[in-house]
């Protein structure tokens, strides 16, 4: 059977990754993917800032070098090329000198890391041993093990004290998962520290998006899927999807052989919810799914009229900002002025994941409280003018991976064979990412593109191969790092 119309709802980056697979396992298929917004790409996304009429990002994304499927998408799609890989991070605490965070080139996994545990200057000779004992603790615990422990209860157990918390496991933690160690699970915050870090070489590489987000996703990405025949549908919202396969549109419906649902966790009771309970009981449960918590990220965007440091991202520690981003589309030149009588506007971002306390005062609080910090970090920034700034915070910015959290998320595949599920929300083994939206994006394709009496095209994707494995570890870390 080959031919499928199959239809994708919701154009984020996990419902683009499900056409980019299905573009190559079965490109007989008729794809359409349906977004509401003018420009697909989800959360991943900018906006146009109306005084120099560029595009800002709503919050700065990075991803890591253990990002393998998102990586090879990038590189199969041609847009690998406008990332900029960083082997090295800054670390700034307000009463230390600037410290290094850089693996060892000579080391093998997971000794790599030794020193730069060491190099971290703010951190006392207590804290350096506390950590490195709960890091080789973690390394020889099996995921299955954690079960329901939430971070912060696990590193307690494990001999850290409140102070190495706050000033490496949170600095590390909060950022990449995008919730605090209280609440959040420890297996997820071993998946960060062991595949993010220990595993294997160029794991904990940081990469940075040099374009806008809409222009590498919403519009080169879009390009390179329209390309192959996927039909993209912006500004069409999607009412319902019927238990006949259909999707029900302001625009009209479409019949389907396959349907792709690619929303947000908070978004999918609204899909479903005129199903007779007969039919709804072959779904997941999407009432606890939508109700799965969330946590916010802040993006402060900045605008000074003279560059506060030349460092293009730093990682803060102590201080309510945590990361610091230099113009990643113009990182290495001097942006022009916006006119001849205006002066030159050199923007930052201050990102700050797990933002519900920050958030909870007064905006100008924050503000003046985040500038406070980088004209103590930065000395240059105290003879640098504010121009103005734009707070941008998503109270749905990432789902809340907490313990019972994990046992909600669904699997790509259904009792539904027509049905597949997609999103970082989904049972993809990593936390809410670029990596987990890629992933689940696959996983739901794969479970599309395997019904029964489908081929594969084994001279574009292997039989049974729709993902990339992780970074290999070497000998050493195989030997030392517990999976089973």
């Amino acid at each position: 059977m080959t031919g499928q119309r199959v239809v994708i709802v919701g154009g984020g980056l996990a419902g683009m990754a499900a056409a980019e697979t299905l573009s190559r396992v079965h490109p007989d298929d008729q794809v359409t993917l349906l977004e509401s917004k003018r420009i697909p790409g989800g959360r991943a996304g900018s906006y146009v800032d109306p005084e120099t009429e560029t595009a800002v990002d709503y919050c700065q994304h990075a991803a890591m070098g253990c990002c393998t499927n998102l990586i090879e998408m990038l590189d199969r799609c041609g847009l690998q090329q406008h990332f900029r890989r960083y082997r090295s991070l800054t670390f700034l605490h307000p009463d230390h000198p600037p410290s290094r965070f850089a693996p060892n080139r000579w080391l093998p996994p997971p000794l790599h890391l030794l020193g730069t545990i060491g190099a971290q200057r703010y951190l006392a000779a207590r804290q350096k041993r506390e950590i490195l004992c709960g890091l080789w603790k973690l390394m020889r615990t099996p995921p299955r093990a954690l079960g329901d422990c939430r971070a912060r209860q696990w590193l307690a157990q494990a001999g850290q004290s409140d102070d190495s918390v706050r000033e490496f496991w949170d600095v590390i933690l909060v950022s990449a998962l995008g919730e605090t160690t209280g609440h959040v699970s420890m297996a997820a915050a071993r998946k960060v520290l062991i595949d993010g870090f220990a595993i294997a070489r160029g794991a904990s590489d940081v990469l940075v998006p040099t374009l806008p987000l809409a222009e590498l996703f919403g519009r080169q990405l879009s390009a390179v899927l329209t390309g192959r025949g996927v039909e993209i549908r912006t500004g069409h919202t999607v009412e319902q999807i019927t238990p006949e396969a259909r999707v029900i549109t302001a625009s009209g419906d479409l019949d389907a052989d396959a349907v792709i649902c690619a929303v947000p966790w908070h978004r999918i009771d609204k899909l479903f919810d005129r199903w007779p309970d007969a039919d709804r009981s072959r779904l997941p449960d999407v009432d606890a799914i939508s109700q799965i918590p969330s946590s916010p990220i802040t993006g402060l965007h900045l605008w000074f009229d003279s560059p506060i440091t030349a460092l293009d991202h730093a990682v803060m520690v102590g201080t309510t900002a945590q990361w610091l981003f230099r113009d990643p589309f113009d990182s290495h030149h001097p942006p022009a002025a916006t006119s001849t009588d205006e002066p030159s506007q050199y923007y930052y971002q201050v990102v700050i994941s797990a933002s519900k306390e920050s958030i909870s005062g007064s905006k100008q609080e924050l503000i003046d409280t985040v500038l406070a910090e980088l004209r103590h970090a930065f000395p240059a920034a105290r003879n640098a003018s504010l121009l103005r700034h734009r707070l941008v915070t998503d109270p749905n910015s990432v789902f809340s991976l907490r313990p019972d959290v994990d046992a909600i998320r669904p699997a790509a595949t259904t009792q539904l064979p027509w049905l597949a599920l997609a999103g970082d929300w989904t049972q993809t083994g990593w936390p809410a990412t670029m990596e987990g939206a890629v992933i689940s994006g696959r996983l739901a394709a794969q479970a599309v593109a395997q019904q029964p009496g489908r081929d594969s095209h084994p001279d574009v994707v292997p039989p049974n191969r729709y993902l990339c494995p992780g970074l290999p570890p070497g000998r050493l870390a195989r030997w030392m790092i517990r999976h089973d």
